[in-house]
């Protein structure tokens, strides 16, 4: 794909230095198109069995390792995201490629910043812009900002990195800036709004517009408000636990599962892949339910749920473990 580098000759070299002979290539769904291409390049090249996966990648928490280990490949080759796991469970070695944008920065920073506030400039943007990170910051900083780039996080390995559930670097930093520029998708952008209690503008590359991210922070956190509201209601839970080897957190879940017993109410444990509306309505006997896998799968499109979906962290608001304000101060989007 044009506008991203796919580092063709770099997956060639991972696949012959490790003599891998069957090889899984899994591309988040922007990139599926290349997967006919790389497959054929990579046949061509090394002569290994190649497989293109066609389920869904939504991060690098989302590895298809399971499948890989069906296959009984040799390694897994990841598009999109930079290093989450070395390596799974099972042993099979991972190859991240970050795929990164070949898209034009610098016109939509300059577009954003007549939305800045204040002087204090908290700079973060995803892997695929990241080397683009120090020509914004020197932008910026020509234009009398002072910038501030956030550290590392438990799952945004480089410095000025954000990931869709990792904003903890953007945290650290906000008592040191007056407002956040993201660099990137309207989802990042949301996510960092979500995390911290600065004013947050994003600028899209992709796109080409940037834009306030205050009306689109208030009016989730409204809907967020609504559904614990509905949660705090409901008898039966439906306690999902993930599949995917960087969301599954099966101990949360049973901790949640115990508070809502301590507090008269009924539980099950979901053991689940894919967290999609049509699975969760076969339970109709369940009032509600609770997300410890990806916080993002509640907080986004809630209303295409037919029941209140609630994050790990939103549901000790709903027993009355926290308060209101006590989850707005964590961030609504937190690992």
């Amino acid at each position: 794909m044009d506008m991203f580098d796919l580092e063709e000759d770099r997956l060639v070299a991972e696949i012959m230095e490790r003599g891998a002979r069957r090889i899984l290539i899994q591309l988040p769904d922007g990139l599926k198109t290349e997967g006919p291409r790389l497959s054929k390049l990579v046949r061509a090249k090394t002569g290994a069995e190649v497989f293109v996966s066609a389920a869904p990648a939504w991060g690098a928490c989302d590895l298809s390792l399971d499948a890989a280990a069906r296959l009984k490949a040799d390694l897994l080759v990841h598009y999109g995201h930079n290093e989450f796991l070395r390596n799974g469970s099972n042993g099979i070695p991972v190859v991240y490629i970050p795929a990164r944008s070949k898209h034009k920065v610098m016109p939509v920073v300059e577009k954003a910043v007549p939305l800045l506030q204040g002087k204090r400039i908290g700079l973060a943007t995803t892997v695929q812009h990241l080397h683009e990170l120090t020509t914004m910051a020197v932008f910026l900083e020509e234009k009398g900002f002072r910038v501030e780039v956030p550290g590392r996080g438990p799952w945004a390995h480089e410095t000025g990195q954000i990931l869709g559930c990792d904003y903890f670097g953007l945290r650290r930093v906000q008592s040191a800036v007056d407002s956040f520029l993201i660099v990137g998708s309207f989802f990042h952008g949301l996510g960092a709004a979500l995390s911290v209690e600065r004013p947050a503008v994003l600028a899209d590359p992709y796109d080409g517009t940037a834009r306030s991210l205050e009306e689109d922070r208030a009016k989730v956190i409204r809907q967020r408000f609504a559904m614990i509201e509905k949660a705090r209601k409901a008898a039966n839970f439906g306690i999902i636990v993930s599949t995917k080897p960087g969301q599954c957190n099966p101990q949360i879940a049973l901790s949640i599962l115990s508070q809502l017993e301590e507090r008269g109410k009924t539980g099950v444990l979901l053991y689940a892949d894919e967290v999609v509306p049509e699975k969760l309505m076969d339970f109709a006997g369940l009032d509600a339910f609770v997300d410890t896998a990806c916080p993002r799968l509640a907080l986004d499109d809630p209303e295409r749920f037919p029941k209140p979906i609630l994050t790990r962290d939103e549901i000790m608001v709903a027993v009355g473990a926290w308060t209101w304000e006590e989850l707005l101060e964590r961030g609504l989007v937190r690992l």
